[in-house]
C-alpha cells in the first residue's frame, strides 16, 4: 500500500448503531497488532470483553465518541474518546482510548485524519491523554509527531498479565 493520501477512505463519526462495525475493526486491529506479542488466550479474552458489540454500544450510549475510517463501506480503522480513567488525568482531560488502523493502511494520512477528527471532537477539553504500550515505538513516534509528550507510566492488564504503558498528553487549544 502506498504511503500517500487516501481520499477514498472516508472518516465519519460513529453512532451506537455502528457498534458491530466498531467491534469488527476493533477486534481485527487488536489481534493484528498484538498476536504473537500478548498471550493468545489473553488476547482473545480481551477482545471478547472489550470489543464486543454490546460493550461498544454501551460505551457509545454512555458518552464515548468514536470515528470510523471506511473504504467502500468496510471499516479499516477507528478511534474512540472516553472519560479518562488514568491516574494522571486532571480536570478538563479526555482520553483517546483507541486509534487503530489495519496495517495495510499504515503510512498514509488516514491515522492523522482520524486523530484530527478526535481533536476536533475533544475541542471543549483542555488536554487529550492516551496510553500506549511502551515498546510500540511506531505509535509513540506518531503521537510525538502530533504534539504528544510523555507524562506518566502505568500498568495495563490484558488477560491477567500486566504490560507497561507510557501515558502521553497533548494540550488542546480552546476554540
Amino acid at each position: 500500500m502506498s504511503a500517500t493520501a487516501r481520499p477514498d477512505i472516508a472518516i465519519r463519526e460513529a453512532s451506537a448503531g455502528d457498534a458491530a462495525r466498531l467491534s469488527l475493526v476493533a477486534g481485527a486491529t487488536f489481534l493484528e497488532t498484538f498476536a504473537g506479542v500478548i498471550d493468545g488466550e489473553a488476547l482473545l479474552a480481551h477482545c471478547a470483553r472489550h470489543h464486543a458489540v454490546d460493550h461498544l454500544r454501551e460505551r457509545l450510549a454512555g458518552g464515548a465518541r468514536a470515528w470510523l475510517a471506511e473504504l467502500d463501506g468496510a471499516p479499516v480503522g477507528y478511534a474512540m474518546l472516553i472519560a479518562p480513567e488514568l491516574d494522571a488525568a486532571g480536570p478538563g482531560d479526555i482520553k483517546l482510548k483507541k486509534i487503530y488502523l489495519l496495517s495495510r493502511f499504515h503510512g498514509g494520512d488516514t491515522a492523522a485524519r482520524l486523530l484530527a477528527s478526535v481533536i476536533a471532537g475533544a475541542a471543549q477539553h483542555s488536554r487529550l491523554l492516551l496510553g500506549v504500550k511502551d515498546d510500540n515505538h511506531r505509535a509513540i513516534g506518531f503521537y510525538a509527531k502530533h504534539g504528544f509528550r510523555q507524562i506518566a507510566t502505568r500498568r495495563f492488564d490484558v488477560g491477567g498479565t500486566l504490560y507497561d504503558d507510557v501515558v502521553l498528553a497533548r494540550d488542546l487549544e480552546q476554540v
